[in-house]
């Protein structure tokens, strides 16, 4: 089901590499993007899931800073001169839902204009990192400074043998979970050369030695099709065996 999406997505990722200015021309340039968000708070005016965020607010404001800043985003002049995305909402609790229902009113407003697909899926990878500074998600925020008590993550954690314990308990997890099951069926010497390399990957993260390069991740990992579903479950499973 979310395999065709995921290919459509990675396949758009490839084309923004080579930069966003046929992006722009493709959406209209500076009149198209404004129509577009025209259509986009139409349709967030009778959607009951997000339609409270903007009750009581200036809506034209909102509609037009927000013209603005896409209209940067997506690869047109720079011209945004208003606040931090992060200072903006902040306190506004909002979560990935209620993000999702935003992307998906501007893919349909943008299918309404007769936008192409391709040219679609473009414009939403480019939207898609807005959504840590809208949830006030901090980016880039290096292990050794989530410190508490003086004690990094992997300290906390109980240090390198408690995540080799848990990545073990993780993986026999996974290889009973039907939504993740088929990434992990394989030979037994991979098997022992992921768990490893897993505990790298997490040791690295939390704040220990970084003995894996995290850069080989993509390339590792490009043709598999995997989706937040899936990472989401596997996150489950290392919950439960934390």
């Amino acid at each position: 089901v979310t395999t065709g999406c995921t290919v459509r997505m990675e396949l758009a990722q490839k084309n923004m590499e080579k930069g966003k200015d046929g992006l722009f021309k493709r959406m209209g340039g500076e009149e198209g993007i404004a129509q577009f968000m025209d259509r986009v708070y139409d349709l967030i005016q009778v959607d009951n899931r997000i339609k409270s965020w903007f009750a009581g607010k200036n809506y034209q404001a909102i509609k037009e800073g927000q013209r603005v800043y896409l209209t940067e985003l997506l690869g047109g002049p720079k011209i945004y001169k208003g606040k931090d995305l992060v200072e903006i909402h902040k306190g506004m609790n909002l979560s990935d839902y209620e993000f999702d229902c935003f992307l998906a009113n501007c893919e349909k407003a943008m299918s309404g204009l007769g936008i192409e697909d391709e040219t679609i899926d473009e414009a939403i990878v480019s939207m898609e990192p807005v959504r840590a500074a809208l949830m006030n998600r901090a980016q880039g925020l290096a292990a050794h400074a989530k410190m508490v008590d003086g004690q990094n993550i992997l300290e906390r954690f109980g240090g390198e043998m408690n995540v080799e314990s848990v990545v073990e308990m993780m993986y026999s997890g996974a290889l009973g979970d039907p939504r993740v099951r088929f990434y992990f069926e394989v030979s037994k010497d991979k098997i022992q050369a992921i768990k490893h390399k897993m505990t790298q990957l997490i040791v690295g993260a939390f704040g220990g030695p970084v003995t894996y390069d995290d850069g080989k991740m993509r390339q590792i990992h490009y043709n598999m099709n995997i989706t937040d579903y899936h990472f989401d479950a596997l996150l489950e499973n290392f919950w439960c065996a934390a």
